[in-house]
């Protein structure tokens, strides 16, 4: 799959709307007579950040196999942060990480070349994932990082201007240019982008002030910042929408698409994390696909089930959805039964573009759970 221009990406756009509603039309029917069941037409494995920086070199060589094995048709691979990349940056050798820099490889290229190809000679698509939670870089910088209603500095969590306006916005677009050149991927996927407690700085206030024309923040009967107010969502989403579009200016000039993980709905499966700056409808007008996290393991009691989650998201864009199956649980990891649970009801929601993630956390009973579901 290439990176498509305005025209092409509103044509695929209503084609997928069109695809999505043929999709819920006929789910019903084919839940009945589907036999085999189907699976989705693009399976991705995530690899996280430890599975791309491993120097034995042996680990890509079991995970050919395993991608092989299941039949996948993508995999992402982590090319770390913009303070802690998994390759030589050109120009910013202060980013590397501590393996990159102690060993000179380059991890991300290795990935490439054992995992871009399939044993039967079939390309995989690519996707460069960019973590965009920082570290040393709020060490060196703290004025970068988000401070929270109480004045407290993230460590992990740079702000909303920042980002918007500033140096790690800056930053991120340039990491995200510098691996599509480098490498040419698929896609260049942007993780962790989100907006929580840590947006109420004073540079974060005259945002939201110049954005949204109010002079203070929306109050509670007891004074304090009202942050369920829709204002604050709506600033958020505008906000990381920006962000977005200077990411994808970035990209474009290499025919790369962009892409995004993005929260899942906290009720009604219809619905989208604004409060988060996760406005979907308001994204997927920047970016080509969102992969929306349906952590099965941590999701609440009111969390949306998998097939309703799934039926909403392809009635939403079709394709352009993905479900993010994640393998983590309060106790750990989830066991191989729900891990093929979920995937079992996305097919019946009607997914068709499904990831897991991470591959660190999969033992042989999941890759034989994935193996049955996608290797047919």
């Amino acid at each position: 799959m290439k990176a498509i221009g305005p025209p092409t990406f509103v044509a695929r756009l209503t084609a997928s709307l069109v695809a999505s509603i043929l999709v819920v039309a006929f789910s019903g029917v084919t839940a009945c007579a589907r036999e085999p069941e189907h699976r989705p037409v693009d399976r991705m494995v995530n690899l996280g950040f430890e599975d791309v920086v491993n120097e034995d070199t042996s680990h890509l060589v079991d995970l050919a196999e395993r991608l092989d094995a299941v039949n996948a048709t993508a995999v992402s691979i982590s090319v770390g942060r913009t303070d802690w990349t998994a390759f030589p940056w050109s120009g910013h050798a202060e980013a590397r990480s501590y393996e990159v820099s102690s060993t000179k490889r380059d991890f991300v290229g290795e990935s490439i070349a054992a995992l871009g190809v399939a044993h039967d000679g079939k390309e995989r698509d690519v996707i460069l994932t960019i973590d965009v939670l920082l570290d040393r870089a709020l060490s060196e910088d703290p004025s970068l990082a988000g401070r929270n209603i109480a004045g407290e500095p993230s460590k992990s969590f740079a702000s909303v201007s920042s980002l918007r306006h500033g140096k790690a916005g800056a930053r991120l677009a340039s990491l995200a240019a510098a691996v599509a050149k480098k490498y040419r991927p698929t896609a260049v996927n942007l993780t962790e982008l989100m907006f929580d407690d840590f947006t109420f700085g004073s540079e974060d206030f005259d945002d939201f002030k110049a954005t949204t024309g109010e002079d203070d923040w929306p109050r509670n009967h007891e004074g304090g910042i009202d942050q369920s107010d829709a204002r604050i969502n709506t600033w958020r989403s505008e906000a990381m929408a920006d962000i977005v579009r200077r990411v994808g200016a970035a990209v474009e000039p290499y025919s790369v698409r962009l892409e995004m993980d993005v929260r899942s709905p906290r009720d009604s499966p219809s619905a989208d994390r604004a409060d988060s700056g996760h406005d979907y409808d308001l994204l997927l007008k920047q970016l080509y696909r969102l992969h929306v996290w349906e952590y099965v393991g941590l999701n609440a009691e009111r969390s949306p089930q998998t097939k309703d989650l799934a039926e909403a998201l392809t009635r939403r864009a079709g394709d352009r959805m993905s479900l993010s199956i994640g393998l983590w649980s309060d106790d750990g990891t989830i066991s191989a039964e729900r891990f093929g649970t979920a995937l079992h009801e996305a097919v019946r929601g009607g997914a068709t573009s499904v990831s897991v993630t991470p591959a660190s956390l999969m033992d042989a009973g999941h890759w034989e759970v994935l193996r049955k579901a996608w290797a047919r």
